[in-house]
């Protein structure tokens, strides 16, 4: 099998690489900066936001993945301009010329659960749910997110498509801004901890799913539609922050919540129901963040040499020792 990816070095599309490595997957990237985290077979440097990018190259490959984008992080303050260019006009330009050039393989983009908005309902949501709300939000992430998913689901392919909604990913790799990583390093460095009251609900998924997700969609002949990926465990903010200092053998410090105010909190359950997947294919997640056993605190070097730590979930069935070192 073949596999093109949209995006070099961001979170999930490092994850989805390094599964095509061990599948032993022909592989393909595409993207600004050359990739330095796994193997591939061909580098095409080129700007994805470019409307008249040469899309010619990818008509070879089972699956074109579009596993890239912007505004994920509210505290980056990234411009609105590049979170709706890169989150809903180039994945449309990319589908376009891909209709233009009668591929025949398989284009994958991802939506969010966020979609969902600032929702007073406490229950997992549908892929019907996601795609109709609208439940306020003052955020271009999720805006932008809604845009592609609406285009996804009333366009006309000549070739299959996958639109997979994603609750909140996590493993190896991530952000360090992001929730897991920023508690694991606080209290590694003895550093305070902040956090908003913590009651706001979040489902997980290990990036390591997704891939396996994706082969198996190849294999058992997922047809084309929008898929919710429902992740292992739903949780609050506050009972993830308690499971990591257990791991660590720590004590979730006093006064720790309440003490910051987040744009999300509104968002109080964000959940998906992965009904819809598992009657199709028969996909589950498999890693379960409250599986202790399994936590393990590690160092990671980037690309400029500079340590930083990372958490690191190990899914024996597919990556044991192929996580990253």
């Amino acid at each position: 099998m073949k596999i093109s990816i949209m995006g070099t070095n961001g979170f999930l599309s490092t994850a989805i690489a390094k599964y095509a490595n061990k599948e032993h997957w022909a592989l393909d990237m595409y993207g600004l900066d050359t990739p330095v985290r796994h193997k591939y077979d061909n580098f095409y440097k080129m700007n994805l936001m470019d409307t008249e990018m040469d899309c010619s190259g990818l008509m070879d490959s089972d699956i074109v993945i579009y596993a890239i984008g912007a505004g994920i992080q509210a505290n980056l303050q990234e411009d609105f301009n590049l979170i709706y260019n890169l989150n809903v006009t180039a994945p449309v330009n990319i589908c376009n010329k891909l209709k233009e050039l009668d591929y025949k393989g398989i284009f994958v983009t991802f939506g969010s659960v966020f979609e969902m908005g600032e929702t007073k309902e406490e229950r997992f949501f549908t892929e019907e749910d996601v795609l109709t709300s609208l439940c306020p939000t003052s955020n271009d992430y999720t805006v932008s997110k809604r845009m592609l998913s609406k285009f996804v689901a009333s366009y006309k392919h000549g070739f299959r498509h996958w639109h997979f909604y994603i609750p909140t990913i996590y493993g190896a790799g991530e952000n360090p801004k992001r929730l897991i990583p920023y508690v694991i390093n606080a209290i590694r460095n003895g550093e305070e901890l902040h956090f908003t009251a913590g009651e706001q609900t979040r489902q997980y998924v290990h990036v390591n799913d997704v891939p396996r997700l994706l082969a198996m969609a190849f294999e058992k002949g997922l047809p084309s539609g929008l898929y919710n990926i429902e992740g292992k465990e739903t949780l609050t903010v506050k009972e993830i922050v308690t499971l990591i200092h257990q791991a660590m053998g720590k004590q979730v410090p006093e006064g720790c919540f309440g003490s910051v105010q987040r744009a999300d909190v509104g968002m109080k359950y964000l959940a998906l129901d992965g009904k819809k997947l598992k009657n199709t294919i028969g996909f589950e997640a498999t890693v379960k963040i409250t599986d202790t056993n399994e936590i393990k605190i590690t160092f990671d070097s980037d690309s400029n040499s500079k340590s930083r730590r990372y958490f690191e979930i190990y899914d024996r069935k597919f990556y044991r020792s192929d996580c990253d070192k």
